[in-house]
């Protein structure tokens, strides 16, 4: 844990100090709006060299293509930039998260909001939990969790115990694609008039987070990426919510449905009445 811990931090550390300079480096990836910084790089280069360093043996996939294979049988995925868009037009919602899977799962995930100095953390097993950086300031801030995990530190997370989905605050998010966008657009109106209200922040990471937090009722978005979901996958299950991967038969229908526990199969109910409709 203490390694994700510092993989996420360091990045964080860098997307801060290039906070300046955010727009340096603009490219364009699979569309013209899905962009590429140089802080994007440079914080998965310092994320995927302390995996590299610590943990030799280990495959490590991550979003700006510093990839590697393993002998281990763990697969690290790292998100260096959640958030990109936010982060180049300079609004402070982005992330940083990391998680580790073996054979049999996740073993650990961490998101960091940058900006707020919040780090959320789950282990298998362990629960999920959130640490923030002032309330831990007199043991020396989140960077003491680099040397010690301590979940004495932290505020244990628990999702919503929301039963009626009409109630429910949901948060999501859309592609880059213009052929997906209006696919998502299409469901979104089989889902809108039958919620609370959607929320649609920018970073899937943070929405995990949120939902973990019970800050959110529940989330669902297209994201197919392990990178783009993992981490916060693993922090709702270990809240005790639920997260379901649905079979996409169009760019733009959703991937990931998380919510808490007792809402959850209303709402992948509504989601897939939403994606049959026409």
């Amino acid at each position: 844990m203490s390694s994700a811990i510092d993989v996420a931090l360091t990045a964080g550390d860098i997307l801060l100090g290039r906070w300046g300079e955010r727009g340096a480096g603009l490219r364009t990836k699979t569309t013209d709006t899905d962009i590429v910084l140089d802080a994007d790089r440079a914080a998965e280069d310092a994320a995927v060299g302390i995996i590299r360093t610590t943990y030799p043996a280990d495959a490590v996939l991550a979003e700006e293509g510093s990839s590697g294979t393993g002998t281990s049988g763990r697969t690290w995925y790292i998100d260096p930039l959640d958030g990109t868009v936010n982060y180049f037009y300079g609004l402070p919602h982005f992330a940083a998260a990391v998680a580790c899977e073996d054979a049999d799962g996740l073993v650990c995930g961490v998101v960091l909001d940058v900006w707020r100095q919040e780090l959320f953390a789950a282990i298998r097993g362990g629960g999920a939990w959130s640490f923030d950086e002032h309330a831990m300031h007199e043991v020396g801030g989140l960077a003491a969790l680099r040397e010690e995990w301590s979940t004495a530190r932290g505020h244990r997370l628990g999702t919503t115990q929301l039963s009626d989905v009409a109630h429910a605050l949901v948060a999501t998010g859309f592609a880059y694609a213009p052929a997906a966008r209006d696919e998502q657009a299409r469901i979104l109106n089989g889902v809108l008039g039958r919620i609370r209200d959607i929320r649609r922040f920018g970073s899937a990471q943070l929405d995990l987070a949120s939902v973990a937090a019970g800050k959110m009722d529940a989330y669902f978005e297209s994201v197919d990426k392990p990178w783009d979901w993992k981490a916060g996958a693993l922090l709702v299950r270990e809240a005790g919510g639920r997260v379901t991967e649905l079979e996409q038969k169009r760019p733009g229908q959703p991937h990931i449905v998380a919510s808490g526990a007792v809402v959850h199969d209303a709402l992948v109910a509504l989601i897939r009445n939403a994606v049959q409709s026409h």
